[in-house]
């Protein structure tokens, strides 16, 4: 596959992903009152769902600068059942739906540390 291509199907998942990312994180800002201190809780959480939202596409940027082509095939996949995930959670809040996006998100985790740790082997 072109690297081009790989980029772009890269800012295409970016977005797909941060959308709903984005949306979950100014959720669960809803409540916080006026004044707050930027080192609470709130935002504690915020922050999280953003990190754990987007360790695909950190995955996928690494992938794509290592030129490791399957490790990228295999992290568009979990992208697109996290995305998948995401977007159908927000229309009907069910369970299962969100524990595909869990899983998802774990399986991303998985990746990350795969590539990382392949990174060092072949050094």
């Amino acid at each position: 596959m072109n690297k081009t291509i790989q980029w772009v199907i890269w800012a295409i998942v970016l977005v797909a992903i941060n959308i709903p990312t984005i949306l979950f994180a100014s959720f669960s800002l809803f409540g916080t009152a006026e004044g707050t201190r930027i080192f609470s809780m709130d935002y504690l959480i915020a922050g999280l769902v953003l990190i754990l939202g987007n360790i695909i596409v950190i995955h996928l940027f690494l992938a794509i600068r290592r030129n490791h082509f399957s490790s990228f095939i295999y992290g568009l996949l979990v992208a697109v059942a996290e995305a998948v995930g995401l977007y159908v959670f927000i229309g009907t809040f069910n369970a299962i739906v969100l524990t595909i996006t869990g899983i998802s998100i774990v399986a991303a985790i998985i990746l990350l540390i795969y590539e990382l740790n392949l990174h060092k082997s072949r050094q």
